[in-house]
């Protein structure tokens, strides 16, 4: 996937746009965020109930929050193209342009997080997205999927690739399953007050995880 990625990123393809080279070209950022909607149907289970199997940020309220869906969207696009200019090969979904016939939103959000150097959820105040907490928690709940992980929270310990992730959100967000994603997962949470500081918030954590497979314990993924 990492190398589908790579190649697909300077291409133009329906949705997804040609971007420009960058000096860390294997180096992927994977920057979700919630600018689209999921069929929810088609990644929980059939007896699943949707109230309690997910996490919060119900359905897209368009009447409350401060952003609208092409505000997000454009947010997104700005910090990836900042995060592209410090030359991190920064991407969103849409960028590589896999068709959803082929795999899910759920399942492709998984892919890109485990083919991706870092991971930056960033979740600016939107009103509620149930959009948003199956695609951060789907992703977050694949980290569960280790002997370590599959014990009360108390006791867990989250594998090495938690580490690869954070989310970054306004102060005003307020959600269960954020708080769940230090306390769980032992991942970061950061604020930012607009499109500059999350730009730069991300630039130092991708600089960080860089530092981490350079120096420190986490392994390249080359």
């Amino acid at each position: 996937m990492r190398d589908r990625i790579i190649e697909a990123l300077p291409r133009s393809d329906g949705d997804s746009e040609a971007l420009s080279p960058v000096r860390r070209e294997r180096f992927l950022v994977y920057l979700m965020g919630p600018y689209r909607t999921f069929d929810v149907d088609a990644v929980l289970p059939a007896d699943a109930d949707a109230n309690t199997a997910v996490p919060s940020f119900a359905t897209w309220d368009r009447d409350s929050g401060e952003y609208a869906e092409d505000d997000v969207l454009r947010l997104l696009r700005e910090t990836r193209d900042c995060l592209r200019e410090r030359g991190f090969n920064a991407f969103l979904a849409i960028d590589v342009g896999i068709d959803l016939d082929e795999m899910g939103a759920a399942t492709q959000s998984i892919a890109f997080a485990r083919a991706s150097n870092a991971t930056v959820f960033v979740a600016p105040q939107v009103g509620d997205n149930l959009g948003v907490g199956i695609e951060i928690g789907s992703v977050f709940e694949d980290l569960l999927a280790t002997e370590e992980m599959d014990r009360p929270a108390a006791e867990a310990t989250p594998p090495e690739r938690a580490r690869r992730m954070m989310v970054a959100t306004e102060p005003s967000v307020r959600s269960a399953m954020l708080g769940s994603v230090h306390s769980r997962w032992d991942a970061s949470v950061r604020t930012f007050s607009d499109a500059a500081d999350c730009c730069r918030l991300c630039a130092q954590f991708s600089t960080h995880i860089q530092n981490e497979e350079l120096y420190g314990s986490l392994p390249k993924k080359d």
